[in-house]
């Protein structure tokens, strides 16, 4: 038998893998600078695209660990494809001049290096935590969302912003970002491991399991889930309450200015509270992902709606009437219902769907977030046409907010027929619950 860490430690481990492979969202900062050498309009695509290979890394790495392929062997893959990303996007962009490198880099090699990693890490940290699925859950996919904001604020603070003030070149500070996240993927594929078929989950203090035990209902393949009602409900919950998130962030700074001006002339004040939102996702993660442990998926899934459409009102108070109190708290609410989404995702997924094949649907989940890039383009879409047909900066986004917050109604609405399998209700009756 292998000698084993204390499970503590593989989590640890997969926060460190997790903060760096979360660096796919953060474009929108590594984008600025190169704004100077390619058009803004040009360098959005990347974001769909990293997006879209970050999906298709997921499904893959679920069908090699399908096929039997290690940890290892997987995470390997997935450092040299990410250090391979930030090489090609930055030393072979900037020596041609050619975005189609930053495509190629970041996004294709990139995102997929990051799937990889993303997916076999949830899958195997979180097989040493079946009794608190939400919450590690939670913990890992804090390193995932703040990476954007503690990395992304250290790539801000170095790299030449090509406004004449100095700084490192944005393309030898992608070579180093690359390194980075080659060491600690390497690290992590060298220290974490799933746990052996004699690994036994530490029994509740009780020593019974109440009604929100974390115990699956069932287990069911990628083709079963798919043709189940509470898999599309979840999907479609996950979709709207996502497109929220992703239409505050990317609206984030626009919004701030439009509701208080004088943000516009204290830019590191406008950039901390914008950087509100990834602070509190990261920390929504953990809280709603302990909530799904303790209070079930019914509350945790409604709360996340309620708490959006209250992140909204707020937002829309702040618009109204310029205080700085109201957008404050709009953010930092909107970070904690945004980080509640994906905890819950991957909860739910084990939860209802099993942990015996996880790894292959989770990947079918977080397609939700192809699905919500998309939603979010929509949204700037109406925001930008609702100002170019004569309407106020600050109306097209009271506009947009109320929008926000009718498809999170709609989200409520969606979580509120998920209903438990009659499979789970057979298992508590055989365990006497």
């Amino acid at each position: 038998m292998k000698k084993t860490l204390p499970r503590s430690i593989y989590a640890v481990f997969g926060v460190l893998v997790l903060l760096f492979a979360g660096l796919v969202y953060a474009w929108t900062t590594f984008s600025k600078p190169l704004t100077n050498i390619w058009t803004p309009g040009a360098l959005t695509w990347t974001s769909t695209i990293v997006m879209s290979f970050f999906c298709i890394g997921g499904m893959v790495s679920g069908r090699m660990q399908k096929r039997g392929i290690s940890l290892k062997v997987i995470l390997f893959l997935g450092a040299v494809l990410m250090l391979a990303g930030f090489v090609v996007s930055g030393l072979l962009g900037n020596a041609t001049g050619s975005i189609l490198f930053v495509f190629i880099g970041f996004g294709a090699l990139g995102g997929l290096g990051a799937g990889l990693a993303y997916n076999v890490i949830l899958s195997a940290v979180g097989a040493w935590f079946p009794d608190k699925q939400g919450l590690i859950s939670g913990i890992l996919l804090m390193g995932f969302g703040i990476s954007s904001f503690l990395i992304g604020f250290a790539y801000a603070a170095c790299v030449d912003q090509m406004d004449g003030k100095g700084g490192i070149p944005w393309y030898f500070c992608f070579l180093g970002i690359g390194i980075g996240c080659f060491v600690f993927l390497a690290i992590g594929a060298l220290v974490v491991r799933r746990p052996g078929p004699e690994f036994v989950a530490p029994s509740p203090k009780s020593g019974k399991k109440g009604k929100n035990s974390t115990e699956p209902f069932e287990d069911v393949t990628p083709g079963q889930m798919v043709k189940k009602a509470n898999f599309w409900l979840m999907f479609t919950w996950a979709t709207l309450t996502t497109v929220a998130g992703f239409a505050v962030v990317f609206l984030g700074t626009p919004i701030a200015v439009a509701a208080v001006p004088y943000l516009n002339d204290n830019a590191s004040v406008l950039a901390i509270i914008v950087g509100l939102i990834s602070i509190f996702n990261g920390i929504g993660r953990i809280l709603f992902g302990a909530l799904f442990d303790k209070a079930g998926y019914k509350v945790t899934l409604l709360g996340i709606c309620i708490l959006f459409i209250v992140s909204m009102g707020l937002l829309i108070l702040a618009m109204v009437t310029g205080s700085l109190l109201f957008l404050i708290l709009g953010y930092i609410t909107t970070g904690l219902s945004f980080g509640g989404v994906t905890t819950s995702q991957s909860a739910f997924c084990n939860k209802f769907f099993g942990s015996k094949y996880y790894a292959q649907n989770f990947p079918i989940m977080v397609l939700v977030l192809l699905v919500a890039s998309f939603g979010t383009k929509l949204v700037q879409a109406v925001q930008s046409s609702l100002e170019g047909g004569g309407m106020s900066t600050t109306g097209a986004y009271i506009v947009v907010l109320c929008g926000v917050a009718a498809i999170c109604v709609i989200g409520a609405i969606a979580a509120a027929l998920i209903k438990k399998p009659k499979t789970a209700d057979k298992k508590s009756l055989e365990a006497g619950n």
